[in-house]
């Protein structure tokens, strides 16, 4: 979920609640405050609280709702994840630690105590990209095996390899979500549990229907939402900086987030005209 700011940058409860009930309405099945394209990098620990409680007593117990909870400390960390706790999340997603470099030892003991401190489950989250921070199969296949509570993987490093070397290495009932929308089809023919994309925030049904259709077994249907509007909309998406840019398209789909907080800058006007056309050509402007 993308977190919406006004125009001071502060968050805005009603737009956050609209947010909310277009994603359900969309047929999401669960709901994800305070990740990458949340900005939880650019906030504080209360106010991702305050986040977590708005989308948690807006969805209303329709769909379950996991937040993001991660730190790059181990302390912080466990304090953002008993905070989601105790207002009522479903389960936490943590990502690696980031900024300084963690060996894969300290990524055990990070996430073990994390596990070791919550009674909810939770899941991993790998976006090297963001955090410089690689986790490896073997890492992850361990923290697996030994906490019961952590359940499955946000994989968002865009290599494809990695989610046959996470399924084989991994128990049966551990899950697999792709956190690039453009692998969301070729991941669940992998044997992925779904996915976790930013895409969503712009057009859920079409995330939510190509998941939907690959369970019924309709893959030519799955596969021309996949090429036809999921790929576009991710290139779309993709132009200028993250996460203004999914704002942006937000905004012009016919819900206005605000803007991303300072350093990120918004799209230039060549950037806007840009991605305006590619969501004219998609039929996705409001």
């Amino acid at each position: 979920m993308l977190t919406p700011f006004d125009e001071d940058e502060e968050i805005d409860e009603e737009k956050l609640r609209d947010l909310v009930n277009l994603l359900i309405d969309g047929g999401v099945h669960a709901l994800y405050p305070c990740g990458s394209i949340g900005e939880f990098s650019n906030m504080t620990a209360e106010e991702m609280k305050r986040v977590d409680g708005i989308v948690i007593d807006e969805a209303d117990g329709e769909v379950p709702v996991l937040p993001g909870t991660g730190a790059s400390g181990t302390k912080e960390a466990i304090k953002r994840t008993k905070q989601a706790e105790e207002i009522g999340a479903d389960a936490v997603i943590n990502v690696t630690p980031y900024y300084l470099d963690t060996p894969q030892e300290g990524l055990l003991e990070h996430f073990g105590r994390i596990a070791e401190s919550a009674d909810l489950p939770v899941l991993l989250y790998h976006i090297p990209q963001c955090t410089g921070q690689e986790f490896s199969p073997d890492t992850v296949a361990k923290l697996d095996k030994k906490y019961d509570n952590i359940v499955g993987l946000k994989d968002s490093s865009g290599d494809f390899s990695r989610i046959g070397k996470i399924l084989r290495k991994t128990s049966d009932d551990f899950m697999f979500f792709q956190g690039q929308p453009d692998l969301l089809l070729p991941t669940l023919f992998m044997g992925g549990d779904g996915g976790v994309a930013g895409t969503a925030n712009i057009h859920p049904e079409s995330c939510v229907s190509v998941y939907e259709k690959f369970q019924d077994g309709d893959i030519e249907e799955a596969r021309e939402i996949q090429l036809k509007t999921i790929d576009p909309l991710t290139e779309a998406c993709s132009i200028g900086p993250f996460p203004a840019n999914y704002k942006n398209a937000s905004k012009l789909a016919g819900l206005d987030l605000g803007p991303a907080r300072c350093p990120i800058r918004s799209l230039t006007e060549k950037e806007k005209q840009k991605q305006s056309r590619a969501l004219k050509d998609l039929d996705l402007m409001s």
